[in-house]
């Protein structure tokens, strides 16, 4: 049956106060269900057949034929040349993305406390982070090979010194494979344009450039761009500099560390004075002060007013200062709510045109089937992953847009300005050309060969492992009654819990819905931790977000080994991963009431 693990944690030294904390993770599989633990410049119109040339041939920004050492190369030598593909495979899964994916070498954990291997223990992290599942990363061990042995190879044709030679072709050939597997995954068309990203994050890059050239060619209002950014505290905590167009991260997936830093600007697109082509931005929360979560009437109410201030607003000569009104809807925040709704983005964009570019942050990857397909053919953008439900290795981004869109884009990039613009902007330092959809030539033109970004191939073979089974081995109507059982039963392992220092957070207006969807939303369940400070006699109190934080992480640790003094039993031996604490009142500048956070992944329904 459905029994909690619950670990207590007492005495631990430090110089904070004593701290008695309580946490758990859940095995529970609901009767009847599939759970079980698991571990040169180009044309802007190109004809279909065309399309194998980019990776056989123009490749990008034209340059010198260098053979630099590449990333690829470094890892393999530093793993044994090659002949321990394990650790170069988890090395290469923390490359070319920021800092969030690099394990501390003390840990062996991310910042979001996952390994980047797989590892023995409860994984329950999904909403946040994961440790990549044996089977996938043996695919990931699979590709691997496949490039080592084609370097080797290309070695021996060249008549080089050097072990190995980067074998680009190969490289571009299975970032065709990864965005030809995400549009059958998606059910999209071959006109719709895939381009992949280090992260859900660095995706936000791709419709702040669309908004800023659709500002930039409007006529009779200003150059500037509005952001709207919904259920903020509740999305990646980079979403709003991302969203304008700003470095969110001291690490970039170039791996450079220096010239760039947080709240920079991306583009450079102008001296930042109002109408001429400068980002602003708004966060709007879907809960109060207290955290109570706001109705759905009420959040769709709160963006339509933003929305209509930024339309409104004029600059110091009176013309209409923005051009464009980038407007997020989420579907999962992290306590697994959307803002606003989709009927609200319909009203936005049928009163207000061209204007207002919606944009769809699916990153949390818990949707029915069918749904990216749906807002694609309504005209918003949609940024995924494959590193949150679909339990890929942090982190794994995508930016989808139906062919219109794409057209739309390329067509803005054909002026010599725009091309200007992006030809010194650092886009380069997140994305290469190889990335890029091959339906966005022109911007693929303007962006660099190298480095070759193989972290971000290596995160998407696993992810997608996980996504087609996911997919293709449970029935929709099953995959949904699953997530329906076991979000059910966890929650009452909660609620009916002796335990006096846990409670379940229940927001109203939350009830189940029969669609896949809301089933995979339900699957994040958020509860409260409460701490005795005192006496056994002193009552409890909430634990606060920073608390609940080393929570997180002493439940992804052996317990045994970190505190050998106290004789710890044997649960407290077993890694448990769980999501990151959120706060439930990011609007007011004191912290509020916290949750920690446990969810259901693709590979923990499939079973």
């Amino acid at each position: 049956g459905a029994q909690p693990l619950f670990l207590c944690f007492c005495s631990v030294p430090g110089p904070s106060p004593r701290l008695a904390a309580a946490a758990m993770a859940f095995v529970a599989p609901p009767q009847g269900g599939r759970i079980q633990d698991v571990q040169s410049e180009q044309p802007s119109q190109l004809p279909r057949v065309a399309r194998d040339f980019y990776y056989k041939g123009w490749r990008g920004e034209s340059g010198p034929d260098l053979e630099e050492e590449d990333q690829l190369q470094v890892v393999l030598k530093a793993a044994n040349n090659g002949h321990d593909l394990r650790t170069a495979l988890q090395r290469l899964l923390e490359s070319g993305g920021d800092e969030r994916s690099v394990t501390d070498p003390k840990t062996g954990l991310t910042k979001y406390h996952t390994p980047s291997s797989p590892c023995a223990g409860i994984h329950r992290s999904c909403c946040t982070s994961n440790a990549p599942c044996e089977d996938a990363f043996g695919r990931g061990v699979d590709t691997l090979r496949q490039l080592l042995l084609e370097a080797k190879n290309m070695s021996r044709q060249k008549n080089r010194d050097m072990i190995y030679s980067s074998p680009e072709d190969l490289f571009r050939k299975l970032l065709c494979d990864i965005r030809e597997r995400l549009r059958s995954v998606f059910g999209l068309s071959f006109e719709d344009a895939i381009s992949l990203f280090p992260s859900g994050t660095d995706a936000e890059l791709m419709p702040a450039l669309l908004a800023f050239l659709r500002a930039l060619s409007g006529q009779g209002r200003g150059h500037d761009v509005f952001s709207v950014v919904t259920a903020a505290g509740e999305v990646g905590s980079g979403t709003l500099l991302a969203s304008m167009g700003q470095h969110f991260a001291k690490k970039l997936p170039s791996g450079k560390q220096k010239g760039c830093s947080v709240g920079d600007s991306v583009f450079c697109f102008s001296d930042g004075s109002p109408g001429a082509g400068a980002f602003s931005a708004s966060n709007l929360f879907m809960r109060d002060e207290t955290g109570r979560l706001l109705s759905p009437e009420l959040r769709d109410q709160r963006v339509e007013d933003a929305v209509r201030a930024a339309i409104d607003a004029v600059d110091e000569s009176g013309k209409p200062r923005y051009g464009c009104v980038v407007v997020h809807m989420v579907i999962g925040s992290k306590t697994g709510h959307c803002m606003p709704s989709p009927a609200c983005v319909d009203r936005l964009v049928a009163a207000h045109g061209t204007l207002v570019l919606p944009v769809v942050d699916a990153c949390q990857g818990r949707l029915a089937e069918g749904d990216i397909r749906e807002h694609l053919d309504r005209g918003r953008i949609v940024l995924s992953t494959g590193s949150k439900f679909f339990a890929g290795p942090p982190f794994s981004g995508v930016c989808l847009m139906a062919g219109d869109m794409a057209q739309e884009l390329e067509q803005l990039l054909s002026t010599t300005k725009a091309r200007s613009m992006l030809a010194q902007s650092r886009l380069k330092e997140y994305v290469v050309a190889s990335l890029m959809s091959d339906d966005l030539p022109n911007l693929r033109s303007l962006l660099p060969q190298r480095p070759l970004n193989y972290g971000v191939l290596m995160r998407w073979t696993l992810a997608l492992y996980n996504m087609e089974k996911y997919f293709s081995d449970v029935p929709a109507h099953e995959r949904a009654n699953v997530m329906r059982k076991w979000s059910s039963g966890v929650r009452a392992i909660v609620t009916n819990s002796s335990c006096p220092l846990m409670s379940l957070l229940q927001d109203a207006g939350s009830e189940d819905q029969p669609d896949e969807q809301s089933a995979a939303l339900s699957t994040i369940v958020s509860f409260y931790c409460c701490c005795n400070r005192g006496t056994p006699e002193t009552a409890a109190d909430p634990m606060t977000l920073d608390e609940l934080r080393h929570v997180q992480f002493l439940m992804a640790s052996d317990l045994t080994q970190m505190f050998p003094h106290l004789s710890l039993l044997g649960p407290a031996k077993t890694k448990c991963f769980m999501g990151q604490p959120v706060d439930l009142s990011p609007s007011v500048s004191t912290p509020g009431q916290s949750v920690l956070r446990v969810a259901a992944s693709a590979p923990l329904v499939v079973g």
